[in-house]
């Protein structure tokens, strides 16, 4: 009799403790193919991010929530991470509510997250848009505010400390960029419609920045997007000015979709500036809500260098 009291009461106190717990959502992408470009050998690589996630709230009530997220990047065919960052997609903690959501630690950088989702290859792949010096798909050491979605718009925050470990009585201090990074951006997604303008200052950089608009609009099994960003890549002796312009293209088939895009990069330094050119084309098919197979091709034409030509295929599969 006493074991059975034991017993159920062990069995209480478990189930009132995983009734305390937060929700969790395991998620994640794996994808893997085979690449060949000019003058490289045959190569076995992904096209996305992989990525294992963790990610969930716990109701605090009063309408606010507490959110998590942590994630792992790696890749697919050897099993390596992705660098030495463990979890290198983000590691954050937050609060949610009416005023929208604020989260603390590493996440995605804003003017990559926006931007890339007006190029049809979503800057992953050889068919990938061209990409700024400053580019940074996530950042350290930040806080980030998302307001709440007003028919389709919304604002969005980030604040970056300037580097933490830095020793400012060192003599080499004021020789490195020892600023502060934030970025703003504004957007709207209604209907057939989506528009979006960034602002990004990178930490410990001189103040180093760009800025973006872009524009896509669907109409029946068709959508068109352009999108233009300048970037002023600053350092302690010379800096560097890059203007990148994109138009974009996809059609849906049935099961797939065709993708193309045409784009340019302006590099302005005191040496010249060479003005470099690609043109894109693939062919995603859904074989189900989770798994595309894809066949991409892009051709890279350079002002002061051997012109690319790259071609993948592969498949991914979301979880």
């Amino acid at each position: 009799m006493k074991k059975t009291l034991i017993a159920l009461a062990v069995l209480g106190a478990v189930a009132g403790a995983a009734h305390a717990q937060s929700n969790v959502v395991v998620y994640g992408t794996v994808d893997i193919g085979y690449v060949k470009e000019t003058n490289k050998k045959l190569r076995m690589d992904n096209m996305v991010d992989e990525r294992l996630g963790f990610m969930g709230s716990e109701d605090l009530g009063g309408g606010l929530k507490a959110t998590f997220q942590l994630e792992k990047r790696f890749n697919l065919q050897d099993g390596t991470a992705t660098n030495a960052i463990d979890f290198e997609g983000a590691s954050n903690l937050g609060l949610a509510g009416s005023f929208g959501q604020v989260r603390f630690g590493r996440m995605n950088n804003l003017t990559t997250e926006t931007i890339r989702q007006f190029d049809p290859f979503d800057q992953y792949g050889v068919g990938s848009m061209f990409k700024n010096k400053i580019r940074e798909s996530r950042i350290a050491n930040s806080a980030r505010y998302d307001s709440p979605n007003w028919n389709g718009f919304q604002l969005l925050a980030t604040y970056t400390l300037e580097n933490p470990g830095a020793d400012t009585s060192s003599s080499t201090y004021s020789s490195v960029g020892k600023n502060a990074g934030y970025g703003l951006t504004a957007k709207y997604n209604n209907g057939p419609l989506s528009l979006a303008a960034d602002y990004n200052k990178k930490a410990d950089s001189f103040d180093s920045n760009n800025w973006n608009v872009a524009a896509a609009y669907a109409f029946g099994p068709a959508k068109v997007s352009a999108l233009y960003e300048k970037t002023n890549v600053k350092s302690a002796t010379t800096d560097l000015s890059q203007k990148i312009w994109l138009i974009g293209g996809e059609y849906k088939i049935g099961a797939g979709k065709i993708l193309a895009s045409y784009g340019q990069i302006k590099d302005q330094t005191v040496a010249g500036q060479p003005n470099n050119k690609k043109f894109a084309i693939g062919y995603n098919h859904s074989l189900s809500k989770r798994t595309t197979a894809y066949a991409h091709y892009g051709h890279t034409d350079y002002e002061n260098a051997d012109n690319i030509n790259g071609f993948q295929v592969g498949m991914t599969h979301k979880f």
